[in-house]
C-alpha cells in the first residue's frame, strides 16, 4: 500500500478570502450592504443546485466569504443576527 503524501499547507494570510456562512439572498444582501458600509470587503457567491440551477433561476442562498482580518467581527455579527 502506498502512502499517502501530505502537502504543507500554507499559513494564511489576513488577506485571503475565508467562507464564512451560507445565508438566504435576503440576508446576504442586506449584509453585503452593511459590511461596505464599514469598509469591509466581502463576496457573495451565487450558491444551490438542482431545478432552479438547471433553469438558470436566482439561487436562494449565497456563500459569503471575507478577508481573514475580518473572519471575527463578521462572525460575531452573524451571531448577534441570530440571537
Amino acid at each position: 500500500m502506498s502512502q499517502m503524501r501530505q502537502k504543507k499547507l500554507r499559513k494564511v494570510n489576513e488577506n485571503d478570502f475565508c467562507l464564512v456562512a451560507r445565508v438566504n439572498r435576503f440576508l446576504g444582501d442586506s449584509l453585503k450592504d452593511s459590511l461596505e458600509k464599514k469598509n469591509i470587503e466581502c463576496v457573495l457567491m451565487p450558491y444551490g443546485t438542482g431545478i432552479r440551477a438547471r433553469f438558470a433561476l436566482p439561487l436562494e442562498s449565497y456563500l459569503l466569504y471575507v478577508r481573514y482580518k475580518n473572519l471575527e467581527y463578521v462572525r460575531q455579527i452573524l451571531k448577534e443576527e441570530n440571537e
